[in-house]
């Protein structure tokens, strides 16, 4: 057992025997546990060298900052007038880079405390979990001890820090080690206030002797430190840190460049919230809304995060704990004091104060965004069109803020102009006096919803209709269920409520017999393709449509589908509008010749119309076959009437295009004859 670990005292500050102190020194002995840390740090707890600058200029700047509150209350201190400031000096003979501050400074006693010892409250437990965790834990373990000074030991094969006081009655000293098991103090000949790093760099740290590569490094992690960083006369962090200044005193021309700055781009952004909270949790936020949404953002979840600072420092570039999902649209930084940091500063700890910026952030952002709709519902509308579809995933996924989120969102309908949008809010205030539900349908496009069968009884009766066009609506709505006691209703629903409250709706059709073997005829043409067929009460000039028994809508259909090729859903019910001419001629078909081959080819056809009106036809092919077959069918029978010749070669084409085709009638055929009329 060593005399260090039998004595730890004299380890964690007593003068070494072992050591040939320098000149009026004396060389201390690192403890044990901290030799350990030591190690850890150097060897395995950064994952980038070039993070050490980061963590001296961090420090610098911290220095600085301490002397400004010193002079708050006391004027006497070294070089009053000396500019505040951080200079990088770069010595590519010498292989030394030298980072010097005008700050504070430390004594004797400080340097001993800040960089002779670590954490004063370490003990051997604490330095035991840390080396047998993983790389993740000890992250975690260390975070809440102020080590980041040590990382300067990955490029280092010698550190020189030279500090002179603020306080002209302490004498200056300057600190020397190698990161191995000790460290020398001495007395310094500096008169000026402040502190300066020599770093004397390891042979394979020599990148870092060369300016343009210090530079890279400052303008990626210190940009927006408060005091100028000089290098060979030319200051190298010139952007503001204009989110930590009174939103009041920021021009929209800074707010524009910032963005460009963050995003590498050319346009200003479509919208700004600047936020300032210092309770329950303190943070600054400068958000913006770009003027585009992309597919990283639409369709990835490797999407860009938030810029993470802490104190102006640069932590973080992709953080995606600081906002939900849904708002993975917004870019900008979040800027805390509150945040404990591991030792590296690369990730925040997952904790508490994290989780409170997230529900503090989010609610301010949907507070922001509703009182632009307010103040400008047509800026609004525009922001809504872009990144509605993506806003409206937090209905299903964040129920705190769902009502937040329902006043947000917006819809156009079947009442309201192509470029109108209402609020829910709005719709309800438009409600016929005995409506109990709020309607909607779902498609592709606005042109496609109003084409749909299913619109007709409720244009008929005055009520209004939201239309949704984005794949995750249906979800939404799902989600949604009621609105101010409204429950949600999708018209192509088989079993509607407004149907049955409906007195004249509600009666059944009175079906002919013609009508009635008609259904007979289609339910059996149809077997395997449709549930059911029935006699329509929705329906006002369609001949048919297709409605869902069991509530998956066309369009959540058709996304099911794309996500499994092997989806089947439950089959439709084939509703038939006994009034459209279409549908009565064929029930007086039924009546007359059941086996008419015409009958079938109209069956089909009339299934996949409605098919075709909802997007969901599979075999596009086919039905062009038999349309073909219906057209020369049709163009025949008129050309007959009309007393012309039947054009043999186009009828013959027609038929051996068309798979399903029934034998030709003897009819047909002695018409078809060379020389015969029609």
């Amino acid at each position: 057992m060593t005399e260090e670990t039998q004595n730890p005292q004299k380890s964690e500050g007593s003068p070494s025997s072992a050591a040939n102190p320098p000149p009026g020194g004396e060389v201390f002995a690192f403890q044990a546990e901290m030799r350990q840390l030591l190690s850890i740090i150097i060897h395995s707890l950064y994952s980038e060298r070039e993070v050490f600058l980061r963590e001296l200029i961090s420090n610098a700047s911290d220095a600085i900052n301490k002397l400004k509150f010193t002079l708050l209350t006391n004027q006497a201190v070294r070089d009053k007038d000396a500019p505040l400031e951080i200079t990088l000096e770069v010595d590519p003979e010498g292989k030394t880079i030298t980072i010097s501050d005008t700050g504070v400074g430390m004594t004797k006693d400080e340097l001993i405390a800040n960089l002779g010892t670590i954490a004063k409250s370490g003990t051997l437990d604490f330095v035991k979990r840390l080396a047998e965790s993983g790389q993740e834990s000890r992250q975690e373990l260390i975070g809440q001890f102020g080590v980041g000074f040590y990382a300067v030991f990955m490029v280092a094969d010698r550190v020189v820090v030279d500090s002179c006081p603020a306080d002209p009655a302490q004498p200056a000293f300057s600190w020397t080690s190698d990161g191995g098991g000790s460290y020398s103090l001495a007395p310094s000949q500096r008169t000026r206030r402040g502190t300066s790093i020599r770093v004397e760099l390891r042979e394979d740290a020599l990148e870092f002797n060369h300016g343009h590569r210090l530079e890279t490094i400052v303008k990626k992690y210190s940009s927006f430190i408060p005091h100028p960083v000089r290098m060979e006369g030319r200051q190298l962090n010139s952007q503001e840190a204009i989110w930590a200044s009174p939103k009041e005193e920021v021009k929209e021309e800074q707010y524009n460049e910032f963005f460009k700055f963050i995003t590498h781009g050319f346009e200003p952004p479509a919208h700004t919230l600047h936020i300032s909270i210092d309770a329950p949790v303190q943070y600054r936020a400068l958000l913006f809304v770009p003027g585009h949404l992309d597919n990283e953002v639409l369709y990835s979840r490797e999407y860009t995060g938030l810029h993470l600072y802490a104190n102006k420092v640069f932590i973080q570039a992709d953080n995606r704990e600081l906002l939900p999902v849904y708002l993975r649209f917004l870019r900008g930084v979040v800027d805390s004091e509150d945040i404990p940091l591991n030792v590296s500063r690369q990730t925040a700890q997952q904790g508490a104060v994290v989780a409170k910026i997230q529900t503090s952030l989010t609610g301010r952002v949907l507070r922001e965004l509703k009182s632009l709709a307010e103040a400008d519902g047509p800026a609004y509308n525009k922001l809504w069109a872009e990144y509605g579809r993506v806003m409206k995933e937090g209905i299903a996924t964040d129920l705190p803020n769902r009502d937040k989120l329902m006043e947000l969102l917006r819809f156009g309908t079947s009442a309201a102009g192509d470029k109108e949008l209402i609020t829910l809010k709005d719709y309800l205030g438009r409600m016929t006096p005995d409506q109990k539900e709020i309607f909607y349908l779902t498609g592709p496009a606005r042109a496609e919803l109003e084409a749909n069968p299913s619109l007709e009884y409720f244009k008929s009766k005055g009520l209004e209709v939201l239309f949704l066009y984005d794949q995750v609506d249906d979800f939404v709505m799902t989600s949604l269920g009621e609105y101010e006691g409204k429950k949600f209703a999708s018209i192509d629903q088989a079993d509607l409520d407004v149907l049955k409250g409906d007195e004249a709706a509600k009666k059944p059709p009175e079906n002919t017999p013609a009508m009635d073997s008609l259904l007979a005829y289609l339910k059996e043409a149809l077997a395997g393709h449709v549930a059911d067929v029935v006699a329509s009460r929705r329906l006002v000039e369609s001949p048919a449509v297709l409605v869902n028994p069991d509530g998956v809508t066309a369009n959540m259909e058709k996304m099911m589908r794309l996500m499994d090729t092997h989806y089947r859903p439950a089959q439709k019910v084939l509703e038939i509008n006994p009034a459209n001419p279409l549908v009565a001629a064929m029930a007086a078909m039924v009546q007359t010749d059941t086996k008419e081959p015409l009958l079938k080819e109209l069956a089909l056809q009339l299934l996949e119309n409605c098919l075709l009106v909802e997007g969901l036809l599979e075999k596009p092919g086919a039905m062009v076959h038999r349309v073909q077959s219906l057209m020369t069918q049709a163009a025949q029978m008129r050309a007959a009437q009309m007393g012309g010749a039947k054009p043999k070669t186009a009828s013959k084409t027609a038929r051996a295009e068309t798979p399903d085709t029934p034998a030709k009638t003897p009819a047909e055929k002695k018409s078809a004859k060379p020389g015969k009329k029609g």
